[in-house]
């Protein structure tokens, strides 16, 4: 088995009990989650705000517009039928059918390892070898210095999630497939803070004045082909591809910024901040990266690829389309 890293993820935690939200909170710290407290009345509006989600823990004795917690479930479970939804269980009645659809999963008020096991099998169903996410955040910051070579550019902690919401309106979408993973690499960004990081320097000189959203796409669409080269570069072995040659219709819904690669897996999330050092304070243009592995993934393969390809060394060549 391959060293895998734990990353994070964001759950939602709606819970009125404050022992319970005590309980709760410390077990999301200890599993690796960042919780983020809500009440039922601004729930909803949590769900706009945040596009990156996997989750949500919620109480089914939950005060709202409804008779418990169930109809504030199906409410969420509407607009976001991707995140899973851990109802903490003060009752026991039978939940009917319309209720089990929505809820993914039940766990009885003081089972942590219940809830804790749920939480493994579901929001971490996918582990990332710590070498390979380490080695994406260096070759894509590695790529965007070399796009955005006046602009200071930061990765934040790379972390998964299970919403299907699409940052900005600017997106790219490349395969990736090698003999241990077959899947996708997203780039997403805002159209106005793309423009205007290009208006104030961030890129090669000469690179602003008129830009229609056609030179936007094309930026970040070389960006991505920067990344891409460097990737397969270093992490697909040219010999082979994977046997699974099966596919799956990606769907896209532009008027609610949703994209669905037809898995539940988790998605790979790492957001980088590019800003101008002579420009302190001023908002970041943000690059949200996303991979997919909706096809085939193998870590265990992917440490057996890793192993040889240290032994071998690096050729210091770098693919460019």
């Amino acid at each position: 088995m391959t060293d895998t890293t734990h990353l994070e993820a964001k759950v939602l935690l709606l819970d009125h009990d404050p022992v319970q939200l005590k309980t709760q909170s410390d077990f999301c710290t200890s599993v690796g989650l960042q919780a983020l407290l809500r009440t039922a009345h601004d729930a909803l509006a949590s769900l706009d705000l945040h596009k990156d989600l996997a989750g949500v823990l919620l109480a089914e004795d939950m005060p709202c517009d409804g008779p418990d917690g169930l109809h504030l479930a199906q409410a969420i479970h509407k607009l976001r039928p991707e995140l899973p939804i851990f109802l903490r269980r003060t009752s026991v009645r039978p939940l009917n059918t319309a209720e089990q659809q929505t809820i993914r999963h039940q766990w009885p008020t003081g089972d942590m390892e219940e809830l804790r096991a749920s939480v493994e099998r579901t929001i971490f169903s996918l582990r990332y070898p710590a070498t390979l996410v380490q080695g994406i955040v260096d070759l894509t910051c590695s790529a965007l210095k070399s796009m955005f070579p006046n602009a200071e550019v930061v990765a934040e902690s790379p972390y998964v999630v299970h919403d299907r919401i699409i940052h900005g309106e600017v997106s790219t979408l490349i395969p990736i497939e090698s003999t241990w993973c077959r899947g996708y690499m997203m780039l997403q960004t805002e159209e106005s803070a793309l423009r205007q990081g290009l208006l104030h320097g961030m890129s090669f000189e000469g690179v602003g004045g008129e830009l229609n959203f056609r030179d936007l796409n094309n930026m970040l669409g070389e960006t991505t082909n920067l990344i891409w080269g460097a990737f397969k570069n270093r992490y697909i072995p040219p010999q082979a591809f994977a046997n699974q040659q099966t596919q799956v219709p990606i769907v896209i819904n532009h008027a609610h910024k949703y994209i669905s690669f037809g898995s539940p897996d988790p998605q790979l999330c790492i957001r980088y901040q590019l800003s101008e050092p002579s420009r302190r304070g001023a908002h970041p243009l943000v690059i949200v990266q996303r991979f997919i592995f909706n096809l085939h993934w193998s870590p265990e393969q992917f440490a057996e690829f890793a192993a040889t390809a240290t032994e071998s060394g690096p050729t210091g060549e770098l693919d460019l389309f």
